[in-house]
Formats: structure tokens, C-alpha cells, sequence
């Protein structure tokens, strides 16, 4: 067998492959034989099917077969001993033209090598970084989040807006008898100036669609189906308990119940940490769109000249459904950006000597795995349990993508924020999202 090239232009190149019939022969026989070994057919002994009959049933087959392993085999090999990088797939061409039944066989491959092109750091306009600021009501919020979290809870005799209500909800028809913790602001106006007049142990019957203000409550509180929900009209509704929390004071207690290292001495420093720590958990937000918009700009103004005509071809030989030229043309301009940068991020990880290696992965999943307890408030898994988890999670190839692109991710935006100009701009959170959200329409 032989292989050759032919450069058509710069980035369109033929490959030329010649087989012979000794390339297939010795293997195609060694089939047909087995073939005839195991063979069923109506008139002859298993074993004793003449060899002329097993060639018309299945020899074109067998030799089509072959002759495209030892293509897909010489390729691959032709391709890693030449260095070629390649931009998508080799495309036949005209190969459904070939006489299968000669013995010596013609087949050619286009193929397109990856665009030449320079990466460019100094982009025309500096990129926004944006730092998301925590607002005073933002800051407030979150405070007297914590307060609630670390409050005392005071039982009371009689509903106040601002408490909550205990409350034992009974249908026999549908079985239902659910104990129910339920905020005052949930309520109807109706019911709540119902239960506004009951006390412990007293009971009423309501109407299930009028307890509570938003449409789906009774179903999301109690648990029940909608459809079970519909085959019923009311519900006894028996008062537990009355209860509201009494916010925690701002003082040195609470600040030293939450924080072990570096206390706040005082609110004005209180608030400071509280707003500090909202803010970290934007610079996650921020990266991402700071990534984002370095790659919008990279692939504006990177000149890449892509071969349309070949990408063409591989969309139509890739489609499991037939398209039309107009077909071809929108998923072509729908491809190419993504096709692009592709491209880009593959020289910058080139350049940059970046390589994503299965240690890393590995580490990056321990992380995860640590983060996700801590974040559930469980202990950090003993090592041999880490291993467990993480083993299971790497046999998973979509997590292992996942988890390849994000590190990727990483290594780039370190990369942009080492590179790329940037302007840092402070922007509230609410003015990000409406950024964000226009961007994305």
C-alpha cells in the first residue's frame, strides 16, 4: 500500500491512498473461512458450505470493511508521522465511485490543515473588569439574615405579621394530616384575619384555595398533589403554637459567635466584613463575564481565514439528515465563531504550554467534593472516602469534560488577566445583571 500528499493550496491538501490486493487478501480469505465454518445455510452441512457461495453472499462486504480499517489505520498514522494538524476530519472524495470488485483500489482524502495565524494580546479597547459592590440595602439584608440565624425564638399567644404560626392541617378524604411551620407574610389577607382571632388549640376550617396568598403554596406546604388537592374543598386548620425570633443584638457576643479569627470590634466594622464577604461572592460572576468578553473581542479581532468550502463538506457529510445549500450556509455562520475560537484557545494553550493533565483533574474533583461538604455543613471526608468518591466521579467521561473545561477556564482567565488591558469599572449588582442579561439577548 501506498500514501502520498498532493497541496492543492495552502490549506487544502489530497491525500492519495493505494491498495493492493495483498493489503487485504490473506485477512478477507481468513473471514470467508470462518465465515464458511460457521455458516447455516439450507442444503449443506454446517462446515461444508462451498467457498464460491460464501464469496457471493459476502466477500464485497468483508473486503469493503477491511480495505477501511487499513484506510482509517494508515491515515491516523500518516497524519501523526507527517505532524499535520488537521482541521476537522478527512472528507472522501468521490469515493462512492470505486469498483470494489478490482482488486487494487484508488481512495482520496481532502484534508484541511489548521489556519496559520498570530495571537494578538494588545486588542484595540481595554476590557471592562467589572467589581460588583454590595449596596446598603444589599448589606442590611444580609445582616439581619444573620441576626434571624442567631435570634431566640419567642412563643406568643396570638399571630403578629412578622411571626409564625404552627399549624396541624387534616382532610381524611385524601388522608392528609401534616404538622406545618408557616411564615405570617404567607398568608391570605382572609385567613390571617381569621387566625388573628384563635389561639393555641383552637381549629377552623378553611377553604384550601384561600390560605395562603401565592397560587401552588398549599400544594408546595403540605405536600400534596394537585390533582389530590382538587377532589377536596376544605381542611382543618388546628392551631400549635404561635412563635416570632427575636433578632440577635449587634454586639461583641454575636460578632465572636461568628467569627473565630480577627473579630469585629464594633458594627461599623461588623458591617464592613459583611459587606466584604458579599462582594467575594461576586469576583466569581465578575471572572466570568471578564472571560467572556475577552473571547467575544479575541475572536472580532483575530484574522483567521477558514476554509469555508471544506468546513461545508464536513457539515453535510456529518448531518444525519440531508441539507439544503441554504441548510449548509446557516450552520456554517452559526459554527463559525465557535470554530474560531477553537482555534484560539487551542494556541493559547499551545503557547502558553498549558496541558490539562488527569492529576489535575484529580485534584480538582477532591476539591470540589471538600467545597460541596463544607458548603452542606458536613466534616471533610477521611482520605480513603475522598478516594472513593473521586474514582466513581472520574469514570463519569461527561464530569470529566466538565471538569477539563473548567480548569481550562482557570488557566485562561489568569492568562487574560496577566495579558489582556483591563479596565476595572464598580457597578452595583442589580446594573450587572441588566449588563448581563443585555448581552445575552
Amino acid at each position: 500500500m501506498s500514501i502520498s500528499i498532493e497541496d492543492l493550496n495552502k490549506q487544502i491538501s489530497v491525500v492519495n491512498l493505494d491498495i493492493k490486493k495483498n493489503d487485504y487478501d490473506e485477512k478477507v480469505k481468513s473471514i470467508l473461512n470462518d465465515y464458511r465454518k460457521k455458516a447455516n445455510i439450507p442444503g449443506f452441512r454446517k462446515g461444508f458450505v462451498p467457498i464460491g457461495l460464501i464469496k457471493k453472499q459476502y466477500e464485497i462486504p468483508v473486503k469493503v470493511d477491511e480495505i477501511n480499517k487499513i484506510v482509517q489505520s494508515k491515515l491516523t498514522q500518516f497524519i501523526s508521522e507527517k505532524k499535520l494538524s488537521l482541521l476537522g476530519t478527512p472528507v472522501p472524495i468521490d469515493n462512492e465511485k470505486i469498483k470494489w470488485t478490482d482488486d487494487n483500489i484508488s481512495l482520496k482524502f481532502e484534508i484541511a490543515k489548521s489556519p496559520d495565524f498570530k495571537l494578538n494580546y494588545k486588542l484595540k479597547k481595554s476590557i471592562n473588569y467589572y467589581k460588583i459592590i454590595a449596596d446598603k440595602n444589599m448589606v442590611d439584608n444580609q445582616i439581619e439574615s444573620i441576626q434571624n440565624q442567631y435570634g431566640k425564638i419567642i412563643s406568643l399567644t396570638k399571630i403578629e405579621k412578622k411571626s409564625n404560626v404552627v399549624a396541624m392541617i387534616i382532610n381524611d378524604t385524601i388522608e392528609l394530616k401534616k404538622e406545618v411551620n408557616i411564615s405570617a407574610d404567607r398568608l391570605s389577607k382572609k385567613s390571617y384575619e381569621t387566625i388573628s382571632k384563635l389561639k393555641v388549640g383552637d381549629y377552623v376550617d378553611f377553604n384550601c384555595n384561600n390560605i395562603f396568598k401565592a397560587k401552588g403554596d398549599f400544594e408546595a406546604i403540605t405536600g400534596i398533589e394537585k390533582d389530590k388537592v382538587e377532589t377536596i374543598e376544605k381542611v382543618n386548620f388546628e392551631i400549635k403554637e404561635f412563635s416570632k425570633t427575636e433578632k440577635a443584638k449587634l454586639e461583641k457576643s454575636l460578632f465572636d459567635k461568628i467569627y473565630k479569627e480577627n473579630t469585629p470590634k464594633n458594627q461599623i466594622e461588623f458591617k464592613k466584613r459583611v459587606k466584604e464577604e458579599i462582594e467575594k461572592q461576586f469576583i466569581n460572576q465578575s471572572d466570568q463575564k471578564f472571560l467572556n468578553d475577552v473571547t467575544d473581542e479575541l475572536i472580532k479581532s483575530i484574522k483567521i481565514d477558514l476554509p469555508t468550502n471544506f468546513i461545508k463538506k464536513l457539515i453535510k457529510i456529518n448531518s444525519k439528515d440531508p441539507l439544503t445549500d441554504e441548510d449548509i450556509q446557516k450552520e456554517y455562520d452559526n459554527s463559525k465563531n465557535g470554530l474560531k475560537y477553537q482555534l484560539i484557545e487551542s494556541k493559547l494553550l499551545e503557547d502558553n504550554d498549558i496541558k490539562i493533565d488527569q492529576l489535575m483533574i484529580k485534584d480538582f474533583a477532591e476539591k470540589s467534593i471538600k467545597n460541596q461538604m463544607i458548603a452542606y455543613g458536613q466534616p471533610e471526608p477521611k482520605n480513603e472516602d475522598l478516594e472513593k468518591i473521586t474514582a466513581r466521579i472520574l469514570t463519569n467521561n461527561e464530569e470529566v469534560k466538565r471538569m477539563t473545561h473548567q480548569l481550562i477556564s482557570e488557566k485562561l482567565l489568569s492568562i487574560y488577566k496577566e495579558k489582556i488591558k483591563k479596565k476595572e469599572k464598580e457597578i452595583s449588582y442589580e446594573k450587572y445583571i441588566e449588563l448581563a442579561y443585555k448581552k445575552n439577548d
